[in-house]
């Protein structure tokens, strides 16, 4: 039976579509959800106030002990721990578009229109075929 069907203007192999959620944030449930038979993924969603919140963070930690011998780099965190911006979100994108041969969609969500124009810009680059 032929479940292909348009939405968005993407071509879907049926008309399941999996909705944004934490499962994918997990590649090998990406895979899984395509097996099962959804025509595209949405991915989870990337909140504005959650990136503010990490770059937060990450300057609170670098300046922690700011005024301790320069010597004591082991008392800052490894920036590897911290994943500021939707570096890791692009990343997740990018491997999704890899992996599997349905629409990966992504899910931006601001508070205010600074800069969401950029993330949008990234998550193209990135590969999704929608926003």
């Amino acid at each position: 039976m032929d479940l292909t069907t348009k939405f968005m203007h993407l071509e879907l192999s049926s008309p399941i579509v999996a909705g944004a959620s934490p499962l994918s944030k997990d590649l090998r449930n990406i895979k899984l959800l395509a097996e099962a038979g959804a025509g595209a993924v949405v991915m989870h969603s990337i909140f504005q106030e959650q990136l503010a919140v990490e770059a937060e963070n990450l300057d609170h930690f670098l300046e922690q002990g700011g005024e301790s011998f320069g010597e004591a780099v082991s008392h800052f965190p490894a920036i590897e721990s911290f994943q500021v911006g939707p570096e890791q979100y692009l990343r997740n994108i990018a491997a999704a578009k890899q992996a599997v041969d349905i629409p990966i969609i992504a899910s931006l969500n601001g508070v205010s229109a600074d800069g969401w124009a950029d993330y949008a810009e990234g998550v193209q680059t990135a590969g999704a075929d929608a926003l």
